[in-house]
């Protein structure tokens, strides 16, 4: 597709004139080169709006202003408009690239492709919640017609799925009481049994239905559907570890780098809300019918629950911590070892001070320290293995301790 005919089906995305316009406080002069990079990009010719070279400058000096604004103190004090305007400015600059392009290389598609993939990331949904994800899929369309490198997809096709963490305990050495294992309740009977109860429990045969069953298992599928997007990715043992950080790449790289690579490096794509920045990998995931249940319908207002990934090599870790809802943690492929605690156990867990990290405990269930955590012995541990294909139910507060024991992917459904 030439560009200017891509551009124009980008454009075509816009359902009103101010879609792009939040109408938020903004320095008044990055707020006016804002609004003449939207109506130059906007332009339906040439002649209405000659070429200019200076609108990519333009545009990145307000794409930088508004990434700094984002980044400068607490993320949950940014106002929404101004996520917003850094979601419109990505948009436009993905378009004035376009407007300016002779052709569409691959190289110019990516370009667009990491644009729109940063306002997903970073910034926030305009009124027209899908222009960005379906910005998206087209340029994926796109990218995937130009002929690909397949050096890359061979050597991951080639690779083992499955490698064993050597240093883990076997599971059957661990002293701990199993969790029940329930296969495909009826929703009176979870409810009763285990919800209303705050019971964890291991469900069976639920996942047979779901695409990402047979379609995840293929690593090409992956890197067809999402190679050339932008991640999050978790550098380091685990996020309560003091050389842990995280960086934006692509999925690919994160594939061959940390899925395939022997180095031991670990990278983790972790608690990231994949499925609302590529809406073609939700379309092979079910949402959980146990998830229509709640413990309070006057107050939850929530359409949906909170979906998150979880994909990385053998020997990712999440450290023992608990989480502000209800979560069905559904195991795709790979298997994880889940150790479990009741939040009456809290006191004997020792949770980090502080509001940064008081939903994670300082204890290493699987090598505690009880000189310095004396009084760890008192909390009773629950344990579960899952395996491809089957659901883990863990209540809202109750504290889980996870290790990939296989290369794994996995996905949460957080609800009340």
């Amino acid at each position: 597709m030439e560009s200017i005919s891509l551009m124009r089906q980008m454009k075509n995305l816009l359902l009103k004139s101010d879609d792009l316009d939040p109408k938020g406080e903004l320095n008044i002069s990055v707020r006016k080169t804002f609004l003449e990079c939207c109506s130059y990009a906007l332009s339906d010719s040439d002649s209405e709006c000659p070429l200019d070279k200076n609108k990519f400058i333009e545009i990145d000096s307000v794409v930088d202003f508004i990434y700094e604004e984002i980044n400068t103190g607490h993320w949950c004090e940014v106002p929404i408009y101004m996520r917003q305007y850094y979601t419109a400015s990505q948009f436009i600059k993905c378009i004035i690239i376009l407007k300016h392009a002779t052709h569409c290389s691959q190289q110019l598609l990516t370009k667009c492709l990491e644009c729109i993939d940063m306002g997903l990331l970073l910034g926030c949904p305009l009124d027209n919640k899908e222009l960005l994800t379906n910005s998206a899929k087209i340029l994926n369309i796109e990218i995937n017609k130009i002929e690909p490198d397949n050096s890359c997809k061979e050597s991951v096709s080639s690779f083992p799925v499955k490698r064993k963490v050597e240093d883990l305990p076997s599971f059957d050495k661990i002293v701990a009481k199993e969790v029940d294992i329930v296969e495909c309740p009826s929703l009176e009977l979870f409810n009763k049994t285990y919800l209303c109860t705050q019971v964890p429990v291991k469900i069976k045969d639920c996942m047979r239905h779901w695409p990402a069953m047979k379609k995840w298992q293929n690593v090409d599928y992956l890197l067809n559907i999402a190679g050339e997007r932008t991640v999050p990715v978790e550098i380091g043992a685990h996020y309560a570890d003091e050389e842990w950080s995280q960086k934006l790449m692509k999925l690919k790289d994160f594939i061959l780098k940390y899925y395939v690579s022997e180095s031991g490096d670990i990278g983790y794509l972790a608690q990231h809300n994949l499925f609302d920045q590529i809406a073609e990998l939700k379309e092979d995931i079910r949402i959980p019918e146990y998830c229509c249940l709640s413990l309070d319908y006057e107050n939850n207002t929530e359409a949906e629950p909170d979906i998150n990934a979880w994909f990385g090599p053998a020997g990712t870790v999440s450290p023992l911590h608990q989480d502000p809802k209800n979560n069905i943690l559904s195991q795709v492929f790979g298997r994880k070892q889940v150790l479990l605690y009741s939040p009456d156990d809290s006191p004997h867990l020792y949770p980090h001070e502080g509001k940064l990290l008081s939903n994670t405990a300082q204890v290493d269930p699987l090598k505690p320290d009880l000189s310095r955590f004396p009084e760890f012995h008192k909390a009773k541990m629950y344990k579960c293995l899952l395996e491809p294909g089957e659901m883990l139910f863990i209540p809202v507060k109750w504290w889980h301790h996870v290790v990939a024991i296989d290369k794994s992917f996995s996905v949460s459904f957080w609800w009340m």
